[in-house]
């Protein structure tokens, strides 16, 4: 690649002092920048490194300082060509309103030269076309802005006949038909050029569609530097695609979850004992289910209401096997109540409701009903991902029904589709919308509703589920045919919906933080939850592993049964087993006894214990207990995690967690020592390792030097290549990475905030060295601007060679003394759990 600027000579080759250039050859690629020489240019390849470090404190442990240590990010003065091939528009050129079989499309792109030097480009004789489309003969062309009009590339392929400037382009169209067997939602792309997911600016590898640059012959006017270009041929391709009319389809979501129960106080009663359900619907406004769905907002579908059949969006839940209707509910805004006493052998959707309220006790499914208008689009529920109908219900024991008492049941929705009139049904438990199955992004619907196999629901199953488990208690095979949603927070999995499950029992515990039991967590109270941070060495950078030190958490139990009760304490594999590492050990203490257990990835085994329990020393089937704890009694226990060498911090992007160890209270009525008993209570106490997370970028900023290169002028955590005279911004992000406070009815949960929060930026520092003179031509490398330092807070700037020298403002200069060699960031308030902020300042490249 070539500069645009001569080097001037005398006659025996002395320099003179007009401009001088700078070479770097960093990551494969050169970059040649010109630099008036009024100073000498900072060094040809000189790398100026950043790093921002911070300390922070768990107000639940003060003043023990924990470190937080962002990425490294680097520059370098550089010189690199390039080419950008971009897909543009594609235009139907039928005017009939939509892509047809047998419209003509028209797939335009534009070559563009990112480098720093005039090129040409080598256009192809073809285009690789996908799905069901044809190319127009003769149709690929491009445009010649000094002819002012399109030209034909031939079969052969053409170079461009001009030499294009920096950041010049090249305008290329082609024409493609759809072929007569294509069908709605299938894909016609074209691939203009030919790179590995048509990525540009690549090294040139030969094939036969190849879109490259072609270096202009030495002498050419405009600006062309003597050589060849030290990156050698560059290469790049785009994909513009189009669907045959889009695939409509409504993408409901139905979530249940329990919400407080209530015992009325009548501990050796539960006929009387109530709890609450919270049903929320979604409608999607983007496609989840990777099938290429264009998301549709949800009408209804033909219900019978007061014995007319009317078209309504259903929402339905069939009262639990063992309990009632307790209150009449209130409807949200645009929805009615409706209530249906056929039995629940027949589906919600062939049921009979009525709007008046029967006596409650005779109610067989209670419903929210949202009467819509074929061709009224008003009428319908948006499809809009932020947006969510609530319902609640709440349901009392029926009389007669003794504790244990299972209660299991799923909420169903019911509708349409307006665009095509497809049935719309989804069942609770799962996040997946409309009765689809499998992981985001590659979900597909069960074939007995999807009639033509283009996984898209056509029809209901055949025989719609009535929602309804009878007796789970005494018919477990209820619950396994239909499947549990274990954590209660709609995370089930599997064909259809899952069963929300709640136990009622005599025996009765609540577990959780210190001094909060009846802690209720995000969803219920068996993910309440108390966070705290281990330790982080400082300089430990993003990526690296260590040892934490161990954790101590105090929880407490209650007993909030009706008799005395021995209650057992278990470490317990998370949800998500891979989310605790392997070789973790976790030790519960109950006075002067302790049991320790080692975590294998997927469970915890017994390792060692001391005391005793029942008279029996404690052991694997012998767990340790809190003795003869008396109604309405409460006791508190310690639990020390200590986790492995090797662990990750929890701040690394592809963590952003703590290591949680759920803890269950159990009372352990068949004896065998394991938590598989009805009257259990889980708390998680959860470990990070820091939960203050530092990312630092950087991008380029023109300045008073050349042109932005590329990808330069984006903020990113990439290498960048300025010249002398650019500005580089670098920007702090820091983010509380821990669980944020649960909203209501949430509460007792103990979270992490991040206090006294101290952002250092010493370019003086190393690996820090943006401060620095690296070339040792009396000029440091890059220089504070003014007004620049930008963050919550107040601010510090010092200067010195060892940035120790605290001043009273800014300033900018070109040695350490008259510069900014450090930046300190005090934070005046905590940064909460989820929280984030920066703090951003520019250099400019000397």
């Amino acid at each position: 690649m070539k500069s645009r600027y001569q080097i001037q000579k005398t006659k025996n080759g002395v320099f003179h002092n007009t401009l001088v250039a700078t070479v770097l050859l960093a990551n494969g690629f050169f970059l040649v920048f010109p630099v008036l020489a009024q100073t000498t240019p900072t060094a040809a390849g000189t790398p100026i490194d950043n790093q921002a470090t911070a300390t922070y404190e768990d107000p639940n442990n003060p003043n023990v300082p924990i470190s937080s240590t962002s990425n490294k990010v680097t520059i370098s003065i550089a010189e690199v060509a390039g080419i950008l091939v971009q897909a543009g528009t594609v235009n139907d050129l039928t005017p009939n309103g939509t892509v047809q079989v047998g419209d003509t499309l028209e797939y335009n792109f534009t070559i563009t030269n990112i480098g720093n030097d005039p090129t040409k480009f080598r256009i192809p004789g073809g285009v690789a076309v996908s799905g069901k489309g044809t190319v127009v003969n003769n149709s690929l062309e491009y445009f010649d802005s000094v002819a002012n009009s399109w030209k034909p590339v031939p079969n052969g392929g053409v170079t461009t006949d001009n030499s294009v400037p920096v950041n010049g382009t090249v305008p290329v169209r082609v024409r493609v038909t759809v072929n007569s067997d294509a069908v709605a939602g299938d894909n016609i792309s074209v691939i203009l050029g030919q790179t590995v997911n048509q990525v540009s600016n690549v090294p040139r590898v030969p094939d036969g569609l190849d879109v490259y640059t072609v270096d202009n012959p030495d002498g050419t006017s405009g600006g062309e530097v003597t050589g060849s270009p030290v990156n050698g041929v560059v290469e790049g391709s785009a994909l513009a695609s189009i669907t045959v009319q889009p695939k409509y389809y409504s993408l409901a979501t139905i979530l249940k979850t329990r919400g407080a129960y209530d015992n009325k106080n009548t501990v050796a009663d539960i006929t009387d004992d109530t709890i609450n359900y919270s049903l929320s619907l979604q409608v999607r406004s983007t496609d989840n289910t990777g099938q290429s769905i264009t998301p549709s907002a949800l009408a209804g579908t033909s219900i019978n209401v007061n014995g007319t059949t009317g078209t309504y969006i259903l929402v339905s839940d069939a009262i639990p096997f063992g309990t009632e209707l307790a209150v009449t509910p209130t409807a949200p805004t645009g929805w009615t109540v409706v209530y249906s006493t056929t039995a629940v052998t027949t589906s919600a959707n062939a049921a009979t409701w009525t709007t008046t309220a029967p006596a409650l006790s005779t109610v067989t499914r209670i419903g929210f009903a949202k009467t819509t208008v074929d061709g009224n689009t008003s009428t319908y529920l948006p499809a809009a991902d932020a947006q969510l109908t609530s319902f609640s219900i709440q349901l009392k024991v029926k009389t007669g029904q003794t504790a244990p008492l299972t209660i299991a049941n799923i909420a169903q929705v019911f509708g349409k589709t307006p665009e095509t009139n497809a049935p719309v049904f989804d069942e609770s438990g799962d996040q997946n919308p409309s009765y689809f199955d499998g992981p985001p992004n590659n979900m597909t619907p069960p074939r007995s509703i999807d009639a033509d196999g283009d996984n898209v629901p056509d029809q209901l199953p055949p025989t719609v589920p009535n929602g309804y488990l009878d007796d789970p208690k005494n018919n477990p095979s209820v619950l396994n045919n239909t499947g549990t949603d274990t954590n209660g927070n709609n995370t089930g999995s599997g064909p259809g919906g899952e069963a929300n499950v709640f136990i009622i029992s005599l025996n009765a515990l609540v577990n959780g933080p210190d001094g909060s039991p009846d802690a209720v967590g995000p969803t219920n109270n068996n993910d309440d939850f108390t966070n705290k941070s281990s330790n982080v060495p400082a300089g430990l950078t993003p990526g690296s592993t260590f040892n934490p030190n161990p954790v101590t958490f105090n929880n407490t139990v209650l007993n909030t049964g009706t008799q005395t009760a021995n209650i057992s304490l278990l470490p317990t594999p998370p949800a998500t087993p891979s989310h605790l590492p392997n070789g973790t050990t976790v030790t519960i203490s109950v006075g002067s006894s302790s049991a320790t257990y080692t975590y294998n990835g997927t469970a915890f085994t017994y390792t060692t214990s001391n005391g005793s329990v029942g008279g029996n020393p404690i052991s694997a089937t012998n767990p340790l207990q809190i003795g003869s704890l008396a109604t309405n009694g409460q006791s508190s226990y310690t639990v020390t995690v200590d986790l492995p060498a090797g662990t990750p911090l929890s701040t690394d992007t592809n963590i952003q967690r703590g290591f949680p160890v759920p803890i269950t209270a159990f009372i352990d009525a068949n004896g065998n020592g394991l938590a598989d008993d009805a009257t259990s209570n889980i708390t998680i106490d959860r470990v990070y390792t820091g939960f203050l997370q530092m990312i630092k970028q950087s991008r380029i900023l023109q300045g008073t030097g050349p042109a932005v290169q590329g990808t330069d002028g984006t903020l990113s955590t990439d290498p960048k290549k300025p010249a002398p005279g650019n500005i580089v911004e670098y920007v702090i992000q820091y983010k509380n990475i821990s669980e944020v406070v649960p909203p209501a009815p949430s509460t007792g949960n103990v979270t992490l905030s991040a206090g006294s929060v101290v952002i250092t930026e010493d370019g003086t520092l190393a690996p820090n060295n943006w401060a620095k003179d690296n070339d040792n031509n009396g000029v440091i490398d890059t220089s504070h601007i003014l007004g620049s330092a930008q963050g919550a807070g107040a601010v510090q700037f010092f200067s010195g060679t060892s940035a120790t020298n605290l001043l009273g403002g800014e300033q900018s200069g070109t040695t350490a003394v008259n510069d900014v060699t450090k930046y300190i960031n005090t934070l005046n308030n905590p940064v909460a759990p989820g929280t984030t902020g920066t703090f951003i300042f520019q250099r400019k490249v000397n």
